[in-house]
């Protein structure tokens, strides 16, 4: 057979080859396009409206997603509109009356997507007017905490048309907005006018500033909008005050009781209601309280004769509550000796004390008992002082690089419930000067008020000063790593960071941060000059 006549063979071959191969199905490529609208009726951005019913068709099929929270209509309706899906069309049934003269959105958040990939058609707006034209113009910022600066999400943003300032806590606002992710809002199809704003962190969805843990911000000045407004920032706060009640009550281990309560407090009286206990010879218990003066720890002193003890929790001769607290036996303790930690690390600090705490409150200790170690040799002119009723310190002028050892024999501190220390021995090393970053702050104040500085790292409080004007600060010993500044304008010059108070128009008191992350690095200085506009 010559090469013309194998050749015909050669290409059928290869063709049935071909067609013997099995492919496997592909669905096709992923739909990754949002529903289009199509056509409504009556048409987006009608006027004259005065329909009882709105139908919207998309190019497919749709559904709802959380519609009740998504949805916001602005301004609000009596009743909500009673929302439904056929098929590929978004039915909308108005069941309020409409005000004359007025521009309505219908905003659907993320609430519409397709039913096959779930593509969300993001914010669809539907707008109509009951009078001759569409309002356009629009209000928008963002909303941020008014302490930490961080943006707030599904915070209601409120337009009034009334100026009372009771307006907020029992009126329905005229337009609404939500917040998003970023923070950020936009209320829009407003009226020419004024107006009043208000934001809430609305808990029970009303509308309504009526609660006293809902998180608020306002406006202090009546807005006259002829114009759209943008780039608004709103501090949001919760007010100081309220009722306060105890949060949490934790009764497991013998003699320990932990109380928390929803707010701090400034004068904190507890007294037993079920034995009566002669002040000068008898104690009942020890109470540790923590800064904050929002949570406490009640330490029972040992022996109560009682299977119980009621108390009753009083702040400014204001009864909180009374508590009914059973005494768990002492037979529930299993420790025979006392547990003690301490701060000390293999590398430790050169500019920290060693702290050392235990688990229960000590009633004696011998500080001169203790021996801190130099490169073997004894430091003798060393010692514990107690800083609380669980700690104590040892301040020491630590040398870099150095060797030391801290050595605590047995028995050296003893608890309210007789328990005494094992011997404790802890070898630690010193970093290096060349370990730690510097930096150099000089702060230019464009105020004259009092401020509050303070330096994290990451979340965790590095620093806290206090200063007016113009000020040269150096942080010394900072372990590489992410820091940043922040500054409380304080304005009445307690020392604090305070909130505000809608009702007596007073704004929380302004925070500042450095526009930037500070990136230290060891054996480096960061010379900054920060110059702070309030």
């Amino acid at each position: 057979m010559n090469l013309k006549q194998i050749i015909p063979f050669i290409i059928s071959a290869i063709i049935l080859f071909s067609c013997a191969q099995i492919k496997p199905l592909t669905g096709g490529e992923k739909d990754v396009a949002i529903p289009k609208e199509i056509e409504s009726s009556p048409l987006n951005g009608s006027v004259a409206f005065n329909d009882e019913t709105i139908v919207i068709e998309f190019d497919e099929y749709i559904r709802l997603t959380n519609v009740s929270s998504q949805l916001i209509v602005s301004p609000l309706m009596e009743t909500p509109p009673e929302i439904s899906i056929k098929g590929k069309k978004l039915v909308i049934k108005l069941k309020s009356k409409l005000a004359p003269n007025t521009t309505y959105s219908l905003n659907f958040g993320n609430a519409i997507s397709d039913i096959t990939e779930n593509n969300i058609f993001p914010n669809y707006k539907y707008i109509f007017s009951t009078g001759n034209y569409i309002d356009s113009l629009s209000y928008s910022g963002t909303v941020i905490n008014a302490f930490d600066q961080s943006a707030k999400e599904n915070i209601y943003v409120l337009l009034y048309d009334q100026f009372e300032d009771s307006i907020p806590l029992k009126e329905l606002p005229r337009y609404v907005a939500l917040t998003d992710k970023e923070g950020k809002f936009s209320i829009t199809n407003i009226a020419n006018g004024k107006y009043k704003f208000f934001a809430i962190n609305d808990i029970n969805s009303n509308y309504l500033f009526d609660l006293p843990n809902e998180e608020i911000g306002f406006q202090n000045e009546i807005i006259f909008l002829d114009s759209s407004s943008s780039n608004n920032i709103i501090y949001l706060f919760k007010e100081k005050g309220g009722l306060q009640f105890i949060d949490k009550i934790k009764n497991k281990l013998y003699g320990k009781i932990d109380i928390v309560l929803n707010q701090p407090t400034k004068n904190l009286i507890i007294t037993p209601l079920n034995k009566v206990f002669n002040e000068e010879i008898e104690s009942w218990s020890l109470i540790e309280k923590n800064e904050n003066g929002d949570s406490l720890t009640i330490w029972l002193t040992p022996d109560l004769d009682l299977e119980n003890l009621v108390l009753e929790l009083k702040d400014n001769a204001k009864i909180i509550d009374t508590i009914d607290i059973e005494i768990i036996d002492r037979s529930k303790l299993i420790d025979t000796s006392l547990h003690m930690t301490t701060n000390i690390t293999s590398n430790f600090d050169l500019n920290k004390s060693i702290i050392l705490s235990i688990n229960t409150p000590f009633t004696e200790y011998s500080s001169n008992s203790v021996m801190l170690y130099e490169d073997s040799v004894l430091i003798t002119t060393s010692f514990f002082t107690d800083i609380g009723l669980r700690k104590f310190e040892l301040a020491y002028d630590f040398k870099e690089n150095t060797s030391y050892q801290l050595s605590i024999p047995s028995n050296t501190f003893k608890d309210i419930y007789g328990l005494e220390n094992d011997t404790v021995k802890i070898d630690f090393k010193t970093k290096k000067e060349s370990d730690y970053g510097i930096i150099n702050l000089t702060l230019n104040p464009n105020f004259k008020e009092k401020y509050i500085l303070q330096l994290y790292k990451k979340d965790k409080l590095v620093n806290e000063s206090y200063f007016s004007n113009k000020k040269n600060k150096q942080y010394k010993y900072l372990q590489p790593g992410a820091y940043s500044l922040k500054l409380i304008v304080d304005n009445n010059g307690d020392g604090n960071w305070n909130t505000g108070n809608y009702l007596e128009g007073l704004q929380p008191e302004k925070v500042i941060y450095y526009e930037k992350e500070i990136n230290i690095r060891a054996n480096w200085d960061n010379d900054i000059i920060w110059t702070i506009k309030e």
